[in-house]
């Protein structure tokens, strides 16, 4: 089942008897977890219905667990029974027999962030219950995501904004969506999020980034250039060289594909640059045509060379000086 799925079901109390949340990405886990720890049980009925154990304590077992799930509830339909760092839980082969014959009368959720159990482990919970893997929003999707989560919290998000955050922030979901939520102390719902208000209230400025870099490159605005990557080379703590290769890699490949594409079709030109919207494609195919075809191989090979000294082959800089020289070389 999908993130979606399973919050579209709780939102209808429509409740299974075990949840298994696993993965890389533990904003997804902890969602469902609070959703479910927030409204399962009404308040006023936890204190005797509603438990949550944390496996990284030396107390707490797979016996521990399954024993509180076979309790009955008290006064009410159900028991909520929460598992946290289940990664750390000690005889955790054992759910799997509870799984396979879990009691009516409680939800049990088992939260199991950076890691994934064994076939032969979740295959129960697959039968009886609800299975979730929570896996990293790839980098390429990110951005996308940002736009589409500010919109789960009624704003309305631009484009450079979401790449701005995205890029800045990195694939932290949690400290986005915290992000997100600040902005909704200050502003009402309906909002447009510009880069002007990113970096009023999330502090990420609009004028030194990467992709503000990305678009001076592609204007070959050689002191915009300069100054952009200058700010980001004192700042490489938060702006990495990797980072910013891989923000460029892309970028100048499609300029690349552009010239040596075999026509300049609608369905050529999505090929290359994906569904944009028709006025950043426009930008993009101008931003190809200042540069000439030698040019863009010259780049794409540099930024293979950066991305290697970037993951520390065969070099010594620093990313504030790795910085610098990518720059200068692309420009000259």
């Amino acid at each position: 089942m999908t993130f979606e799925d399973i919050i579209n079901k709780l939102k209808k109390k429509e409740f299974a008897p075990v949840y298994l949340l696993m993965g890389e990405e533990p904003f997804f886990i902890d969602e469902i977890s609070d959703y479910l720890e927030e409204n399962v049980i009404e308040e006023a009925d936890r204190d005797f219905n509603q438990v949550v154990f944390y496996a990284n304590d030396k107390d707490v077992d797979a016996a521990l667990v399954i024993a509180s799930a076979r309790e009955y509830p008290f006064g009410v339909p159900y028991r909520m029974v929460i598992v946290k760092e289940a990664k750390n839980l000690k005889n955790i082969d054992l759910l799997k027999d509870y799984a396979a014959n879990p009691s009516p009368t409680t939800v049990l959720v088992i939260c199991h962030k950076y890691g994934k159990l064994k076939a032969a482990q979740y295959k129960p919970f697959e039968k009886n219950g609800v299975l979730f893997t929570s896996d990293k929003i790839k980098d390429n999707k990110l951005a996308a995501w940002v736009q589409s989560q500010a919109a789960a919290h009624k704003f309305d998000m631009d484009v450079t904004s979401a790449n701005i955050v995205s890029e800045s922030i990195g694939n932290d979901l949690t400290r986005i969506n915290n992000e997100l939520l600040k902005l909704k102390i200050f502003l009402p719902d309906g909002s447009k999020i510009t880069p002007d208000i990113v970096e009023r209230y999330i502090g990420i400025s609009k004028e030194y980034n990467v992709f503000e870099l990305q678009t001076a490159l592609g204007e070959r605005n050689i002191a915009k250039s300069n100054k952009i990557a200058l700010n980001l080379a004192h700042n490489s703590k938060e702006n990495p060289i990797v980072k910013i290769v891989a923000v460029l890699y892309p970028f100048f490949y499609k300029m690349l594909a552009y010239h040596l594409a075999p026509d300049y079709s609608k369905e050529t030109m999505t090929a290359i640059y994906g569904n944009m919207h028709p006025y950043v494609q426009q930008l993009n195919t101008g931003y190809a045509q200042r540069y000439s075809v030698p040019q863009l191989q010259k780049i794409v090979s540099l930024l293979r060379e950066f991305d290697l000294k970037a993951k520390g082959i065969n070099n010594n800089a620093s990313d504030e000086e790795l910085i610098k020289e990518l720059i200068y070389r692309i420009l000259n």
